[in-house]
């Protein structure tokens, strides 16, 4: 989901974030929309930084499927991590960023295709997930030893299916909120190109406007100002290696732009190391293959093991990790 917007990423001011598409006929074929909590605020840079930097960092190094618990540590481990300076002002700020991330509700209707390349289509009315902190009481009963993040279950079985393209956290952390938006909405068309030897990767100006989200403009001057701004840190990093612009005009005749982009030597190592490591995941098939065969299924587990199963789930291990510890354990 990280295409679509869910944060302001100005820290003045506030945003209302509704995308709707129309089909032929009128019917709403695509629908975003991002409803804030009255009482948390609207999700702001900060509640960015945490979902970018830390949230979707545990997600993506998770195993697959996703768990439904991910520890994130304590508010002060998250400060830390985040490079926030830790005291008690920023301890709280951290806390109701991560309530403003968990009590912000999604409406959508998209269509997607999934890693084994058939398209799906998700609808979704809800958050993404909650925020159990220190102290309070985790699904096991549990007292929780750090702050959890507890994925519901529709947007966890769409992170279980979408595909992912590769993202340096490190780098991110090195951006302005708008530099890494932008990183996070291009990576999208540059891993495109790379993955289909073509030269350049191709962003929609308006598009990128409604998707950062960003004010648009509608004169050229304005537009090179604005992207110059965003493009700076990426070609330092020499993450693209050249810009080119291409007037055109959007489906109501107003002035928009085609952004090319070629890929820098920064872009190309990331796809580089991100096929290399998806390669060495299923070293039986290659990559962006169909899904392979199942394979016979292993002999259920007895009593003793559903037993150790639950032990482990009880330390936060995910259940399908610790399936297979015991049965590593049964054959040793």
């Amino acid at each position: 989901l990280s295409r679509y917007p869910i944060h302001r990423l100005s820290k003045k001011g506030g945003i209302e974030i509704e995308i709707r598409k129309k089909g032929a006929e009128g019917e709403i074929v695509f629908q975003w929309e991002v409803s804030p909590t009255r009482k948390y605020g609207e999700p702001g840079p900060l509640a960015y930084k945490l979902d970018t930097l830390l949230i979707n960092r545990r997600i993506e190094e998770a195993e697959r499927p996703v768990p439904k618990l991910l520890k994130l540590g304590s508010l002060g481990d998250i400060c830390r991590e985040l490079d926030i300076q830790n005291s008690g002002a920023n301890t709280n700020q951290v806390k109701n960023a991560l309530l403003q991330n968990a009590f912000a509700a999604i409406t959508a209707k998209l269509t997607y295709r999934a890693q084994d390349g058939t398209e799906r289509h998700f609808k979704f009315g809800d958050t993404r997930y909650g925020i159990i902190f220190t102290g309070e009481t985790l699904p096991n009963g549990r007292k929780a030893d750090a702050v959890y993040v507890i994925l519901h279950d529709l947007y966890r079985e769409l992170l279980n299916s979408a595909p992912t393209r590769p993202l340096d956290f490190n780098y991110l952390r090195e951006l302005t909120p708008m530099a890494q938006r932008f990183y996070e909405l291009l990576s999208f068309q540059i891993f495109a190109a790379l993955k289909n030897n073509r030269p350049r990767a191709k962003f929609l100006y308006s598009e990128f406007c409604t998707y950062a989200p960003q004010t648009r403009y509608y004169t050229f001057d304005q537009v090179k100002k604005q992207m110059f701004k965003v493009h700076a840190p990426h070609k330092k990093a020499d993450y693209i290696a050249k810009v080119e612009f291409e007037e055109t005009v959007d489906g109501e005749g107003k002035p928009d732009w085609f952004m090319f982009y070629t890929p820098g030597a920064k872009a190309k190592a990331e796809f580089k190391a991100f096929t290399n490591r998806r390669r060495e995941s299923v070293p039986s098939l290659p990559l962006f293959s169909d899904p392979p065969a199942a394979l016979p299924s292993a002999p259920p587990l007895n009593e003793e093991e559903e037993r150790l199963v639950i032990q482990l789930c009880s330390a936060h291990i995910a259940e399908t990790t610790a399936r297979e510890l015991v049965r590593d354990f049964r054959t040793s």
